[in-house]
């Protein structure tokens, strides 16, 4: 549908049955905003991805803060708090690494002393779905059986590999 002075409209009535108004793709200008939709698009589910995707050098970093901070002084755990779990998964979040919304998985291992006595350190798998990188993060003493909030004074070491 040509106007008076020969120049396409913007927007045209859809072809599929429908009331709306759509781009048309006859008009230069429809066409230019056909492309910039696409490429605003495109950029904008980019930098959504990007912002939720761990790099390796985030993780490491975020792992080694974390390990720093719970090395720093008391931690409190149980009860409310959580556990050993929790408290790393909190630190590592809170070390300003990373993405916000990334994957982050935390397996948990205990170690035992020679002769299967009581525990002597808990070990803990950090890994992320985005990188191939894994931390091993050894923290003693193991984790407390309560159902209060105690404060502990965490060790936690951090070796690169699994536990």
């Amino acid at each position: 549908m040509a106007q008076k002075d020969g120049a396409e409209p913007v927007f045209v009535r859809s072809r599929w049955g429908t009331n709306r108004y759509v781009y048309n793709p006859d008009s230069p200008v429809g066409r230019a905003l056909i492309v910039g939709s696409l490429l605003f698009g495109g950029i904008g589910m980019y930098v959504l991805h990007n912002n939720s995707s761990w790099s390796e050098g985030e993780l490491r970093n975020a792992v080694h803060a974390a390990m720093a901070g719970l090395n720093a002084g008391p931690t409190e755990v149980g009860g409310w708090r959580g556990g050993y779990t929790q408290v790393i998964s909190e630190a590592i979040k809170d070390s300003g690494e990373g993405p916000e919304h990334g994957s982050l998985h935390i397996s948990a291992y205990r170690e035992w002393g020679d002769g299967g006595g009581a525990p002597v350190a808990d070990r803990f798998e950090v890994r992320s779905d985005d990188v191939e990188d894994v931390y091993c993060l050894s923290v003693s003493p193991p984790e407390p059986e309560t159902f209060t909030v105690v404060s502990v004074d965490l060790v936690v070491t951090v070796d690169a590999g699994r536990c």
